[in-house]
């Protein structure tokens, strides 16, 4: 099952005040927190077996995006009249800056001089 607090602050950030959907950002959660293990532990050994917290904001922004795709899902860009909408990716790069500290190979590109 999810953190409850994230689950708290997104349903707090989407304006939802009941239980009915929280299966399904439980879902979500679960989701979006799987996808940033995977981007945090694509170096091949297991660096890490749980989140850090200082990645629930990530979770959470990425969970409030594909909530709000809910039904619209695969769409790029949609139009009607005078009003247009468009979809970014859900892209973990967009996040790596701040999960890049965190694998195992950004550890082995410290900068500075390195004799062999």
């Amino acid at each position: 099952m999810a953190d409850t607090s994230i689950l708290s602050s997104v349903k707090l950030r989407i304006g939802i005040s009941d239980t009915i959907q929280d299966a399904l950002l439980n879902d979500l959660i679960t989701d979006a927190q799987d996808r940033i293990m995977s981007y945090i532990n694509q170096d091949g050994d297991v660096a890490l077996n749980d989140l850090p917290g200082a990645t629930n904001w990530i979770v959470k922004d990425i969970v409030i995006k594909m909530y709000n795709r809910i039904g619209d899902e695969g769409k790029i860009s949609s139009g009607e009249s005078d009003i247009s909408n468009s979809w970014e990716s859900i892209d973990l790069s967009e996040y790596a800056n701040s999960l890049d500290q965190y694998r195992k190979s950004s550890l082995r590109r410290r900068s500075g001089m390195r004799f062999v």
